[in-house]
C-alpha cells in the first residue's frame, strides 16, 4: 500500500552526508537537486523491477514451494509428480529463490550433458532421487515461462496497489513526462535503459503520446535494427519536407535484458544465403510460443549478455555513461547484476563528469532505524555512522555511505517509485505546457461534444 506523503519517511544523502530528512519543509533540497540534474547534457535513466512493484511485479525470493507451484499453474502449465519431487529436493527449506532454482536446474542439465548421462541423482542419503534430464529441463522451462507470465503487467487488480487500480500507469506517466518536459529543447534526448521484461514503459509512452525509438524498424514485420538508435524525430514543412525543428517529447528506450514481446528466429538471407539471428517484435502471445529473447535471472546471465542483442545494448549503456556532463538516475534497480554494476562503477572511476542518483526505499537502513533517523533533527549534515546508525550490507548502502560527492541516494518511503515520480519537478505547473496526450484528450472531448450537439439538433448541414 502506498504511504501518504504526510506519513512518509525518507533521507536524501549526497557523498555520504545526509542533506535532507525529506519532511515537507526539506523536500525542496531534493527538488533543487533534481532540477539541476535533469538539465545535464546527457541524461540516462536506469529502471529496474522495483519501479513495477506497485503494479504486481513478482517477487522472486523467499518463495515457499507452494508459491512456486502456483506461479507455474497460473502460467498455464501443469505440475507433474516429478516436478513436485524436484522442487522438494531443490527447495528443502521452503524459502525458494527463483534465481537459485533456475541455477540448480541449469547446472544439473549441464552436468548431465558433460557426463553424457540421461539422468542424474540429486539429494543425499534416503532423500536422494534420480531425475531424467528431460524432467529437469522441463521444470526449468516451466519456471522460466511462469516468471515471464508473472511479468505481464499491470497484474490482476488484487496484486496492484489500491491507489493505482483505476489508473495503473499514472506514476510512470508522471515520471516520464516530468523527465522529458524538464529538459531544454537543445539538449540530447533522454535515454531510458531498463532491465524489465514488461511493457509498462511502452504503454505509458503510448498513453502520453510521446514518440520514442526502441531500436526496431518496420511496421508489419518489426525487426531489431540497432542503427535506428542513430535516428531522431523532426518537424518538417509538409510541402518542402525541410526540417524545421526537433519534435517535442521524444526519447530512446533500451531494454537491455530483452522483452516479453521479443522473439528470436534464425533466418537465411534470400540473396546471399547467409544465416543470421533476427529479433522480432510481436505480440506477447506470439512470443510465448517461440524462443523468447530474455535474460533470465540465473548466474549465467552475465554470460548471456555477451550474445546478440544484449551485448550491443550493453555497449550502448557503456557509451552513454562515458559522455561529458552525464547523469544517471537509477530507480528500482537493486544493483544485483554484476555486468551492469561493472559499467557504472568503471564509468564513475573514469568519467569525472558523471553524477549518479540512486532511488531505493529499503536498501540502506532497517525500517526501525529509518523511522528514528527521519525524526532526528540533528542528522542533517552528518553521516549515518556519526548519527549512530549501522547501514545494511547492500550495494546501495555502500553507495550511500561512500564519500564521493557525485553519488546521491534517496531512501525510505520516498525511494518508492510512486513517491519519487510525484517528487519530480513539474514544469507544466509554471509553464502551462501540456503533453500531447492531453491535447488528444481535449480534441476527443470537443468532438464528443459536437457529436452530441448534432444529435440533439438533428441538423448536420452546418
Amino acid at each position: 500500500m502506498t504511504t501518504s506523503s504526510s506519513d512518509s519517511q525518507g533521507l536524501f544523502i549526497v557523498g555520504g552526508v545526509v542533506k535532507s530528512r525529506m519532511t515537507d519543509g526539506d523536500q525542496q533540497v531534493l527538488q533543487d537537486y533534481l532540477s539541476n540534474l535533469l538539465q545535464v547534457h546527457n541524461l540516462v535513466i536506469l529502471i529496474g523491477s522495483g519501479a513495477s512493484f506497485h503494479l504486481g511485479s513478482p517477487h522472486t525470493r523467499g518463495l515457499a514451494t507452494d508459491a512456486v507451484k502456483n506461479l507455474i499453474i497460473s502460467a498455464g502449465s501443469t505440475m507433474e509428480p516429478t516436478d513436485e519431487d524436484l522442487l522438494r529436493v531443490l527447495n528443502p527449506n521452503n524459502d525458494g529463490d527463483l534465481e537459485k532454482l533456475l541455477n540448480g536446474l541449469q547446472l544439473a542439465v549441464a552436468l548431465s550433458s558433460q557426463m553424457a548421462l540421461d539422468s542424474i541423482t540429486l539429494g543425499e542419503g534416503s532423500t536422494a532421487q534420480s531425475f531424467s534430464v528431460d524432467d529437469i529441463e522441463g521444470l526449468r522451462k516451466k519456471i522460466g515461462a511462469a516468471l515471464a507470465f508473472a511479468c505481464r503487467l499491470p497484474g490482476e487488480p488484487g496484486s496492484i496497489d489500491p491507489d493505482y487500480r483505476n489508473d495503473p500507469l499514472r506514476a510512470h506517466r508522471n515520471f516520464i513526462s516530468r523527465v522529458v518536459r524538464n529538459r531544454r529543447a537543445n539538449l540530447p534526448r533522454p535515454r531510458i535503459f531498463t532491465t524489465n521484461y514488461d511493457l509498462v514503459i511502452e504503454s505509458a509512452l503510448d498513453q502520453l503520446g510521446y514518440p520514442y525509438i526502441d531500436g526496431f524498424s518496420g511496421t508489419v514485420d518489426r525487426r531489431l535494427n540497432l542503427s535506428y538508435y542513430g535516428l531522431d524525430f523532426h518537424r518538417v514543412d509538409t510541402t518542402s519536407q525541410q526540417a524545421l525543428a526537433r519534435a517535442d517529447s521524444a526519447l530512446y528506450l533500451h531494454k537491455i535484458h530483452g522483452s516479453l514481446n521479443w522473439k528470436a528466429a534464425t533466418e537465411i538471407e534470400a540473396t546471399t544465403g547467409v544465416e543470421s539471428l533476427e529479433v522480432h517484435q510481436v505480440t506477447e502471445e506470439a512470443a510465448s510460443k517461440g524462443e523468447r529473447v530474455l535474460i533470465y535471472p540465473t548466474t549465467a546471465k552475465e554470460g548471456d549478455t555477451l550474445a546478440y542483442p544484449y551485448s550491443d545494448l550493453m555497449r550502448m549503456l557503456g557509451d552513454s555513461v562515458q559522455q561529458d556532463d552525464t547523469a544517471i538516475i537509477s530507480v528500482g534497480y537493486g544493483f544485483a547484476d554484476p555486468h551492469i554494476n561493472r559499467i557504472l562503477l568503471r564509468s564513475l572511476a573514469m568519467n569525472p563528469a558523471l553524477n549518479v542518483l540512486v532511488v531505493d526505499p529499503y536498501a540502506v537502513l532497517e525500517d526501525s532505524d529509518m523511522i528514528t533517523a527521519a525524526k532526528n533533527d540533528d542528522i542533517v549534515g552528518t553521516t549515518l555512522s556519526e548519527a549512530g546508525f549501522t547501514s545494511k550490507s547492500t550495494a546501495i548502502a555502500a553507495l550511500a555511505t561512500g564519500t564521493d560527492a557525485r553519488i546521491a541516494v534517496l531512501t525510505g518511503d520516498f525511494g518508492k517509485f510512486t513517491e519519487f515520480a510525484n517528487l519530480m519537478p513539474d514544469p507544466g505547473l509554471s509553464s502551462g505546457q501540456v503533453p500531447p496526450s492531453a491535447v488528444v484528450g481535449l480534441i476527443e472531448s470537443l468532438e464528443a461534444t459536437l457529436t452530441r450537439s448534432i444529435s440533439i439538433t438533428g441538423n448536420d448541414d452546418d
